[in-house]
């Protein structure tokens, strides 16, 4: 206690130039970082006639036809046929895009939680021989590049047919869940008391059930964790879509559908006017993200700073 009152103590002690070019600083660091997402939003509302000038940074007038257009360039129809299903929802433009980028993020996340927590629960609070060596292997992983493995799995899923589809986005996770997601739910699980288990073994519950309703519960902040970066990385993925569904426009995703549409247009075939419809599907993809951020920003912070104590 007397460590902080003398660092307080020094702080106020700080001369009022030093406090000023130091916040002053700060201020200038800060609006360098932030001057790209200044940028991105100004630039969605700008005319494509400004942009195209480069005359300034900020809208002669401001052109939110832009957003929009995001919403009129798609949508969603009900169809009644006399086949089972004998409704169907059909999903087209931007809507369906969303909807394939939700569902992948979805199941990405879902298999990232279950397979990781499961496998490290295995890893970490069960008994087998090799243990160890199971362990050392699945780490091995984290040393071959993504680059590498991309050719053999682009293979095994071609056989697969899974090619134009969005299986390859997320049936992976379902199985294992990812390396450094196992790391980091195990070293998580090391700093639970064994007692715990040993405790509700001895009441007859079965490796299952202990998982279920004692080691579950209590890994909830690194699984937020988990949930969160990987929605995150889902979310705005953009080398996996284009891998593997790029030639199946119904299964797009955000990310690749704003290369596809407007990305491409805009590399040397004169179409620069829709550079402001990009910058505001590039804004409408950010706000997800800065909203999920800010409501779990806490959680985050505890699932990292837990896994650095108990690791």
């Amino acid at each position: 206690m007397q460590e902080i009152t003398k660092k307080q103590r020094n702080y106020y002690r700080e001369p009022t130039w030093f406090k000023t070019i130091k916040y002053t600083l700060l201020v200038l660091f800060s609006l360098f970082f932030l001057f790209p997402i200044y940028a991105l939003v100004i630039n969605s509302v700008m005319p494509y006639e400004q942009i195209q000038g480069m005359r300034s940074l900020w809208p002669e007038y401001f052109e939110f036809s832009t957003y929009t257009k995001v919403f009129t360039d798609g949508g969603f129809k009900i169809v009644f046929s006399g086949t089972f299903p004998f409704v169907k929802i059909v999903l087209s433009g931007y809507i369906r895009y969303l909807f394939n980028t939700i569902l992948v993020c979805i199941l990405n996340i879902s298999g990232v939680c279950i397979a990781s927590s499961l496998t490290a629960y295995a890893i970490s609070k069960l008994d087998f021989w090799g243990k160890n060596f199971v362990f050392a292997c699945i780490m091995g992983m984290v040393l071959l590049p993504s680059t590498i493995l991309s050719i053999p799995l682009y293979i095994i899923y071609s056989k697969l047919g899974w090619v134009g589809t969005l299986y390859p986005l997320w049936v992976p996770m379902w199985f294992g869940g990812g390396t450094m997601n196992i790391f980091l739910v195990r070293q998580f699980m090391k700093g639970i008391p064994k007692s715990y288990s040993e405790a509700a073994s001895l009441d007859g519950a079965n490796s299952f059930q202990v998982f279920v309703r004692i080691i579950l519960p209590l890994v909830k902040p690194i699984l937020i964790y988990l949930a969160v970066t990987g929605f995150f990385g889902n979310w705005n993925d953009f080398s996996g879509p284009l891998m593997y569904v790029r030639d199946e426009e119904k299964n797009w995703t955000l990310s690749l559908a704003l290369y596809m549409i407007f990305g491409t247009d805009s590399l040397g075939t004169g179409t620069e006017k829709y550079m402001n419809n990009q910058m505001a599907v590039g804004v409408m993809m950010m706000i997800p993200c800065v909203i999920l951020f800010a409501f779990f920003q806490k959680t985050i912070m505890e699932g990292i700073s837990v896994i650095g104590v108990k690791g």
